[in-house]
């Protein structure tokens, strides 16, 4: 006999006799870990029988779906109305209060045990990850709230700022411009959100490391451009000479060193 509790498949091992206050003690085993546990669960005794039930974490649509499944599963047992009808009226109250049942006399249970998983566990992958979902594209919606803010704040600024300075800031300015429009994009780098909403001002941080990253010497980097562009003559021809402008530069070469 098997029965689901927290999420898992279990293997219904013992169940004891119930005492006073309705409670008795079954004994699980975990199909996907063997893991033996031994967890109290509610008795009622409502269909002539003893029935043991176990607190089960269900979403109001995975209840009535488990409702409706159960609805045809017991259709389909051959049993006489009567000899199921109160099992089945108190397993459906059982469930709209949390419960699963464990021993159900009139329904085999085994035979239905993995569709039933199937629901339970779909339906909760489904809405964890609707709720991830939900959760990731609020964070996003904030963070993109927040640059927004930063951005014009800074461009507010530089507003303020004489045309000299702006000349002199002209790489920062840039900086900010591109990471803002890169991170404006819909979708973008929403993974990122939880860690860059830990600033007050994200754009500012992320400014400030885009400019470190391309302050890193680029000599050999500009020297290898030389070499290519005066061993393939880019720009000749393309370009007015210095001997058009009057320099006198023919037949000059130039030395790279």
């Amino acid at each position: 006999m098997k029965t689901i509790y927290r999420h898992e498949i279990y293997e219904v091992i013992d169940i004891s006799p119930m005492d006073e206050d309705n409670i008795c003690q079954i004994t699980l085993c975990s199909d996907r870990t063997g893991r033996m546990e031994t967890e109290d669960a509610f008795c009622h005794d409502g269909a002539g029988y003893p029935l043991a039930f176990v607190p089960l974490e269900l979403s109001d649509r995975q209840t009535l779906a488990l409702i409706r499944e159960f609805d045809t599963w017991y259709a389909n047992t051959d049993q006489d109305l009567r000899y199921w009808a109160a099992e089945f009226q108190l397993l459906v109250r059982m469930l709209l209060c949390g419960y699963m049942v464990v021993n159900p006399r009139y329904l085999e249970l085994d035979e239905v045990i993995g569709p039933a998983w199937e629901m339970v566990r779909g339906d909760g992958e489904s809405m964890g990850k609707e709720a991830d979902k939900a959760v990731d594209s609020g964070k996003e919606k904030k963070l993109k709230e927040r640059l927004k803010a930063n951005y014009e704040a800074y461009i507010q600024r530089m507003g303020q700022k004489p045309a000299s300075e702006l000349i002199e800031m002209a790489s920062e300015i840039a900086a900010a411009k591109f990471i803002y429009e890169e991170l404006i994009v819909e979708g973008a780098f929403g993974g990122y959100a939880d860690y860059l909403l830990q600033f007050e001002d994200p754009l500012e941080v992320l400014r400030d490391s885009w400019l470190d990253n391309e302050a890193c010497d680029r000599h050999e980097e500009i020297d290898h451009m030389l070499w290519s562009m005066k061993d393939r003559g880019i720009g000749i021809g393309e370009y007015p000479m210095a001997a058009q402008a009057g320099e006198g530069a023919q037949g000059q070469e130039v030395v790279m060193c």
